[in-house]
């Protein structure tokens, strides 16, 4: 659960937040503990507004865990503040969502389920959808499936997938196809042990390697498979990671101050288009006195723009979107495409999808060529063979910037994405297309953490 002072919907600040039933019971059995004024008070008297530590009215009455850090200000139904605060942590199981708005399930669940599905079908019977949903909310057991560091994942661990995914009807099938296409692609071979990776890989696999699920062959041989929703042409992705890592990843300090000046000019360019006197001053302020020492990772700048979009709203201005972050991501694409139409620079960030894509060369990690897995709801899912296209390695390992020439970029000035083109000398020229997004997660509250994201490397045969 993200929780944020800051939060909004659509234009709208939202910073208040439902807490579990069992956190409420608490904060009102200390709350009647404080004298006769709270005597009667009851769950459904109380809302909890999220702030900062040194905002808070009063003193924590009630705290989760010992190591909570997430606090609410108490307040009534009317929005008007009790002097004393709660504080839990981000789980689920102590903040179940933002007051005010339909509980929005967990979107990664949807992808979880069937990468999941897609090799537990490889040791348990088929089922239906209604079926599985209702097989694993009985079973306590393993399921037969470990995750990359060797640990069980257990039926409840499934059941819960299942019941935050947003569409488990599709995921479901998907994951039966997908077990169809995996079964065909191994034709007959013993299976040792199969692992759902969505974060630690096994047997010292590379860590960069895309791979969702792995198979270990009963001969100790290790097949990979990353797992995507058929839509369009089959692609890809080779990296999605902040723009500070990723220019971190290669060692190269000279391209990464280059990229970090580009944010910094984009977002001077930016700044200096912003209307309205609460939020000019506000934002003339934090450039001169905060900006050069804000971090370019994730949680660097959330608290500062947040607080940042306070202002722009009390002169009815949207930071996070029109009227500040939108013109910000746009510079900055603006400046970035331009930026790698230099051939040197094109290597540099190639060799980097390299990295992310294939591993370093230079160390030693137990094989794991994997296959991107194109699943679909109705119909047979189908595989490509992705880490054996030695076009594509040469492409992103080459290091000769003479081999780059033509370079293109496709940008419109308003949009997250877009492509950039050029011709790869490789005997015959080949025609290469580098789509890449740019944008925050969170929109305009995460600054200078731009992600970079592409669907992949496409080149001509």
């Amino acid at each position: 659960m993200r929780i944020t002072p800051y939060y909004e919907s659509k234009g709208i600040k939202n910073p208040y937040y439902v807490l579990a039933p069992t956190v409420v019971n608490g904060v009102v059995r200390e709350l009647k503990k404080q004298g006769e004024g709270y005597k009667n008070i009851t769950n459904t008297d109380l809302l909890f507004r999220a702030v900062e530590p040194n905002q808070l009215n009063g003193s924590i009455i009630y705290k989760a865990t010992t190591s909570s850090s997430k606090i609410f200000q108490i307040t009534d139904k009317q929005k008007k503040d009790i002097p004393f605060g709660v504080a839990t942590t981000a789980q689920k199981i102590h903040v179940t969502g933002h007051y005010g708005m339909t509980s929005r399930k967990n979107a990664t669940a949807s992808s979880n389920v069937n990468e999941f599905l897609s090799v537990y079908f490889l040791v348990q019977p088929p089922m239906n959808p209604d079926q599985l949903v209702d097989y694993a909310s009985t079973q306590k057991g393993n399921t037969g499936v470990l995750k990359g560091e060797g640990t069980p994942v257990t039926f409840p661990q499934l059941a819960d997938l299942l019941e935050e995914d947003e569409t488990p009807e599709r995921d479901i099938n998907i994951g039966l196809n997908n077990a169809k296409a995996i079964k065909g692609d191994i034709k007959g071979r013993s299976i040792k042990t199969v692992y759902w990776v969505p974060r630690q890989k096994p047997k010292n696999v590379n860590p960069t390697n895309p791979s969702d699920t792995v198979i270990e062959f009963s001969d100790g041989f290790l097949q990979g498979y990353s797992n995507k929703i058929a839509s369009g042409t089959d692609k890809t992705p080779k990296f999605n990671t902040n723009v500070n890592a990723f220019y971190k990843e290669m060692g190269n300090f000279n391209q990464l101050m280059n990229v970090q000046k580009l944010i910094n000019d984009a977002f001077f360019e930016a700044k200096e288009t912003v209307k309205g006197k609460n939020a000019k001053e506000a934002i003339d302020f934090y450039y001169e006195n905060e900006f050069d020492n804000e971090a370019y990772g994730e949680t660097g700048s959330a608290k500062n723009f947040g607080e940042l979009a306070e202002f722009f709203r009390l002169d009815g201005l949207d930071f996070n979107r029109k009227d500040f972050y939108y013109p910000f991501r746009n510079k900055f694409i603006t400046k970035f495409a331009e930026y790698l139409k230099n051939p040197d620079n094109m290597v540099y960030f190639l060799r980097t999808i390299y990295k992310y894509t294939y591993g370093d060369p230079s160390q030693s990690f137990t094989p794991c060529p994997y296959k991107l897995l194109i699943g679909t709801p109705m119909g047979a899912s189908t595989l490509k063979n992705v880490s054996s296209d030695e076009a594509l390695k040469e492409l992103l390992y080459n290091e000769d910037a003479d081999r780059i020439t033509n370079i293109k970029d496709s940008y419109d000035g308003t949009s997250q994405g877009w492509n950039m083109t050029f011709k790869f000398l490789n005997g015959k020229p080949k025609d290469v297309t580098l789509p890449i997004v740019a944008r925050t997660r969170f929109g305009g509250l995460q600054g200078k953490a731009f992600f970079l994201s592409s669907s992949g490397v496409q080149i001509s045969k």
